[in-house]
């Protein structure tokens, strides 16, 4: 077993959300299904025909992820990094880790109501 050389502050819930990732500058856009949803971060997954893979994989690459939930009213935007990713291969389509850059106190309640409202596993 691998040793991880960081830990989670906050715990995660397995979910299924669909979302569009785009980098931090809008110029490259993406659907995308939410995995796991934390305080601190998520796990997204883009489909096996993503080809925006190689403009939106990039450790520490600064992205914004843009949740769709039935509890909320409008889509959840967050920014945040790419912590970790895997690329994809023929049968396992791409996933990335980010962590999220909380910088407005709406978007950071307004994803404390979702993780208390959605059903899952921490």
């Amino acid at each position: 077993m691998r040793v991880r050389d960081h830990f989670r502050a906050h715990g995660r819930k397995a979910v299924t959300l669909p979302a569009a990732l785009r980098d931090d500058g809008g110029a490259q856009e993406e659907r995308a299904t939410v995995r796991n949803l934390g305080l601190g971060g998520a796990c997204v997954e883009l489909p096996l025909d993503s080809a925006a893979e190689g403009q939106l994989l990039r450790l520490d690459g600064a992205v914004v992820l843009q949740l769709t939930a039935p509890t909320l009213w409008d889509p959840l935007t967050l920014r945040g990094r790419v912590a970790w990713l895997r690329r994809s291969t023929s049968d396992k389509p791409a996933r990335l880790g980010i962590r999220f850059e909380h910088q407005e106190e709406g978007s950071l309640f307004s994803l404390f109501q979702l993780l208390g409202s959605t059903p899952g596993s921490s």
